[in-house]
């Protein structure tokens, strides 16, 4: 895919317009607005250095997704949230995002059309849905890697995605899209159908959009989690058993009857690896989704001055995965219980109920994104801008089935049950397999579902000219007022909440802002400078929840001659605090959470050891139950911006160029929840310095496993992360034949966390975690295409470079390689109004690495490709 840089873009974007309007001069040369700043201007070059990805590099890609083709920048890193990972949390399974620079999708701040989005998933969600943007109606997405606080608010720490979509269009164009991986499953399938027009006074949009992806089992790729034994993989499973475990009075630990064929009340010694259960077999490695998405757009000619634009986008999607059978919490049950076939008191744990075939966890979302927008000139040529914007998302979600926790413990109590064939409350026989009767299990099952929603409306107004006429070019500014109100809530079930699963959450804030921002000339026609031009921003924000806060950018552009630039901004930026982080009670998730004395050596091992846990120890299964919650004392964070970089196009090529872009963020104060793996690892580094994580965990008191785990962010954190972008941009005719050649490279140069003052610095550079996706020093893109006749020809070079585990492991997992993947794509143009396309990703079939700290698939499914081969055929025909 050929992504460019901004000089590249620059000298053929001219033509464009983007949401706004831009209004005509006196000499009808346009001005653009380009993602980073507010002012228009006739030079679209700025300080701050903008990706571009443009509307046929995305076709040519074939992708479905918005978020797929975001997360192979070299720029994204960590987990954003799509249909490859099988855990996202915070209702929002199945939303897709963006995380830059790896530092988390709420400190990346989406667009579209240069306005905000709501927020999107099932209740009190962080981030917008990208779903919800069909990519057929996309015509470029602009991505600026730089803080932007001071141009666009809150949440623009680590950069900007400003999506924009087609605005004027005539005719339609339908494109239809199959595709499947090299197994035969993970079938997907889009219809896209886009039709516009012109009036008399302006033009009009309408676009429809289907996606039907299918999905991809884990153990279709991988056939057992692993872990390494003595130099070797081995598969390990789930202590949560088929039949139930029970801790006996007697300090024993039993599992029951497995055999559907079995003695019902058999039981014998557990062991892992004859009990254990291979939950591979009951989790996606790709999830299905279904997209309905209907979009319009209006643009107006109200007189010669005044435009009208106007913009509907609605999204449903539908998604779900099938899960893991449902379990329920420990229940001491006495021994002379009617169905207790050891003679002791016992505690039953760890069932999984097979009784109840085929559970899955579903969600369903509408959203609708909408914005009305009013935009003239005035007699001096100054632009106006009236714009409002309104989003509301609302969701469902839930398990197909799930248990009460309340009447499993009844059916377990003989003073309450009964074993009539009538009984109200029946009891249960909980010990081995496929022993429950239809009674217990209509009793004790019942179908989970909670609900909430998002919603946003904002109010602009903005001013934009040319101020005066100064020696060296006119003194241009931006300026504006803009009022911003966002709410969500989280309805949990009702049963859910009662068993203390899930709280609800409501809560709201409200904002007014201003901002002003000048571009100044400061020198031209120099015999040491071409130009040198100046950007500077503030923005004032106050907030009802926080009070008021201060952002400033300031950048500059040297044009040193016409072919070589240096660039530089730094700026101040803030996030606030989202709704659930602020106001969201606590929500009881299966986290994936690795525990460090699962192979402990050294100091770790030491201080397992020294809290009873045994130097064999091995942890059951990848995930813990994790208390996730709010904290109304939390506040905003705030970053120190800073890029500095050149821009060179070449004298001898006009269309080769080159630019390199230093970049540095530092976040203080940092709104930080710390990853259970996290908490867990830095307990056993140091119980005394981190005595607070150490009290926010339970383990089980025979067999030593983490229980329990609550984690609530807080003020605390620092992080920062530095590197350097390097773009290389190439276009040549040999011949008949257009050759591009495009080559973007991320080299981090560090990225540290530290979570809180004076505890260590954690030194990210170079490694790979458990959940928050890989560090690599390296990553690097490298997109090739050829044009002949009726040919198009692209192929692409993805690399990710090698990295080090953070929780060590043995010779196998305790690194992984570097990572190298190849797409083709051809396209083949039968006339000028229907093409043919075709394309293989991942064309050698890479599989992922194995990682000892593996979030799912063995591998970390944030950063590598856990599907392999895959191939898609489409159609575009344009009337």
């Amino acid at each position: 895919m050929m992504y460019k840089k901004s000089r590249v873009f620059l000298s053929c974007a001219a033509a464009l317009s983007i949401a706004t309007p831009a209004i005509a001069q006196e000499e009808s040369i346009e001005r653009i607005e380009v993602t980073g700043s507010k002012i228009k201007r006739l030079d679209l070059e700025s300080a701050s250095p903008v990706t571009v990805i443009e509307a046929a590099d995305i076709a040519m890609s074939g992708l479905s997704n918005v978020e797929e083709l975001l997360q192979e920048l070299t720029v994204s890193a960590g987990p954003a949230g799509n249909a490859t990972n099988a855990y996202w949390t915070s209702n929002g399974y199945a939303t897709a995002q963006i995380n830059l620079r790896g530092l988390g999708i709420k400190r990346t701040l989406t667009l579209l059309n240069g306005r905000r989005l709501v927020a999107g998933g099932t209740g009190a969600n962080d981030s917008p849905d990208l779903n919800m943007i069909p990519v057929a109606l996309i015509e470029r997405i602009e991505v600026l890697t730089d803080g932007a606080s001071a141009i666009y608010g809150a949440d623009a720490v680590a950069g900007v995605v400003n999506i924009i979509t087609k605005q004027f269009f005539s005719g339609g164009e339908f494109s239809a899209k199959g595709g499947m991986t090299a197994e035969g499953d993970g079938k997907n399938k889009e219809a896209n159908l886009l039709l516009g027009g012109n009036f008399d006074r302006g033009n009009a949009i309408l676009n429809i959009n289907y996606v039907d992806n299918g999905s991809v089992l884990q153990s279709a790729r991988n056939t057992c989690p692993l872990t390494e034994e003595d130099g070797k993989l081995e598969c390990f499973y789930s202590g949560r058993t088929i039949g139930g475990r029970a801790s006996l009075a007697d300090g024993s630990e039993v599992q029951f009857n497995q055999d559907p064929n079995g003695d019902g009340n058999s039981y014998e010694a557990y062991s892992n690896a004859k009990h254990g259960y291979n939950w591979f077999e009951s989790l996606n490695s790709y999830s299905p989704m279904k997209r309905l998405n209907i979009a319009s757009m209006l643009n107006y000619d109200i007189n010669d001055d005044v435009k009208l634009s106007a913009e509907v986008i609605y999204a449903n999607r539908q998604s779900s995965q099938i899960v893991t059978p449902r379990s329920f919490k420990n229940i001491s049950v006495s021994k002379d219980f009617v169905y207790n076939p050891t003679g002791q008191d016992l505690v039953l744990k760890s069932r999984r109920n097979v009784e109840v075939a085929d559970p899955e966890f579903y969600q369903e979302t509408n959203t609708l994104q909408s914005s009305l927008a009013l935009t003239g000139v005035l007699p001096n040529d100054w632009s106006w801008l009236l714009s409002y914007s309104y989003g509301r998302n609302t969701g469902i979600d839930g398990w197909s089935y799930d248990m009460n926790d309340e009447r499993v413990e009844q059916t377990l109590d003989a003073s309450v049950c009964s074993v009539a064939a009538d009984a109200a409350i029946p009891c249960g026989d909980y010990f081995g397999a496929y022993e429950l009767s239809p009674q217990v299990l209509d009793y004790v099952t019942y179908q989970r579902e909670g609900s909430g929603g998002n919603e946003m409306q904002a109010f602009q107004a903005q001013l934009n000219g040319d101020l005066m006429a100064l020696s060296d070019g006119y003194l241009s500014f931006a300026a504006g007022v803009e009022h911003r109100k966002e709410q969500g809530w989280r309805t949990p079930d009702a049963i859910a909440h009662l068993n203390g699963e899930e709280d609800p959450i409501s809560g709201s804030y409200d904002v007014n802002e201003a901002f002003v921002e000048f571009a100044v000339p400061i020198i031209s026609d120099k015999a040491w400078a071409k130009s040198l031009h100046a950007e500077v921003a503030l923005r004032y924000s106050d907030y009802s929840t926080f009070g008021s806060d201060t952002t400033h950018k300031l950048g500059l552009t040297w044009q040193v001659t016409d072919n070589f630039m240096l660039r530089s901004v730094k700026s101040t930026a803030f996030r606030t605090p989202t709704i659930t982080e602020l106001f969201g009670g606590t929500n009881t998730e299966n986290l994936i959470t690795i525990d460090p004395c699962d192979g402990a050596t050294g100091t770790i091992l030491k201080n397992c050891l020294a809290d009873g846990v045994p130097a064999d120890f091995a942890q059951q299964g990848s995930t813990i139950k994790t208390g996730v919650g709010g904290n109304p004392e939390v506040e905003p964070e705030t970053a120190d911006t800073f890029t500095l970089g050149m821009v060179w196009q070449a004298g001898f090529a006009e269309d080769l160029s080159i630019t390199l872009d230093y970049f540095d963020i530092e976040i203080d104060n940092a709104i930080n929840s710390v990853a259970g793996s996290n908490m867990l690892r830095l307990c056993y580094s140091d119980p005394v310095a981190y005595q607070a994580y150490c009290n926010n965990f339970q383990r089980d008191p025979v067999n030593k496993q983490v229980t329990s785990l609550l984690k609530r962010p807080m003020n605390a954190a620092s992080e920062e992360v530095a590197g350097v972008d390097v773009n290389v941009s190439y276009k040549a005719q040999f011949d008949s034949v257009l050759f591009g050649a495009n080559w973007n490279t991320t080299h981090l140069l560090t990225h540290e966390n530290t979570a809180f003052a004076g505890a260590e610095t954690e030194e990210l550079l170079g490694k790979i975690t458990a959940d928050r996706g890989s560090f690599a020093e390296w990553k690097s893109n490298l997109n090739l295409t050829a044009s002949f006749d009726v040919w198009q020809f692209a192929y692409s070079i993805r690399y990710i470079g090698e990295a080090d585990d953070e929780n060590g492991g043995g010779p196998i997992g305790r690194s992984v390689p570097s990572v190298t993947y190849h797409d083709i794509q051809l396209k083949w143009s039968y006339s000028d109004s229907l093409y043919l396309s075709a394309g293989i990703d991942n064309l050698f079939d890479k599989e992922p690495p194995y990682l000892t700290s593996w979030n799912d698939a063995n591998t970390d499914v944030f950063t590598y490709d856990t599907v392999g081969q895959r191939g898609y055929v489409s159609l575009n025909y344009q009337f």
